[in-house]
């Protein structure tokens, strides 16, 4: 019995070392940005905002993937002349409106203090013509991580 209660209590331990702490908070970079329609046109507001932000390790973006037509988002991190590009964050897009969500990084390659942060989000469609997927409204933002 008392080595049974050991061997469990050794490998609690070793799989929290090989996991990290799943409770930890990880960086985000929260998105609000409005869709409107002009001129028969979908475009980007040019006034949306992107601020740091943080969530729970186990509620950070996963490349979540959507079918056309989709907001695709994503970060890259500017370090110098080096950049560390984050995975994609696709959302389904819904028409005219205001999508909130968050866009993460490379988990290897999370921002550091006064490191720019580029911001790039696209709303994509389908071509009728040739059957692709192809840019509607394109916006970009930096900013400076905390």
């Amino acid at each position: 019995m008392r080595t049974a209660i050991i061997l469990l209590f050794l490998a609690g331990i070793i799989i929290s070392g090989c996991i990290g702490n799943p409770l930890s908070e990880v960086p985000v970079v929260k998105v609000n940005i409005t869709f409107i329609e002009k001129d028969g046109q979908i475009q980007p507001d040019p006034n949306f905002t992107v601020e740091q932000g943080a969530v729970n390790y186990l509620q950070r973006p996963r490349m979540t993937q959507a079918k056309f037509p989709a907001i695709g988002a994503r970060t890259t991190v500017l370090k110098g002349k080096n950049g560390t590009i984050g995975p994609w964050e696709m959302m389904p897009f819904n028409g005219s409106g205001t999508y909130k969500f968050n866009v993460g990084f490379d988990e290897k390659h999370y921002p550091q203090a006064n490191d720019t942060v580029h911001v790039s989000i696209y709303l994509t469609s389908i071509n009728k013509t040739t059957r692709r997927g192809e840019t509607v409204g394109f916006v970009t933002k930096n900013i400076i991580w905390k």
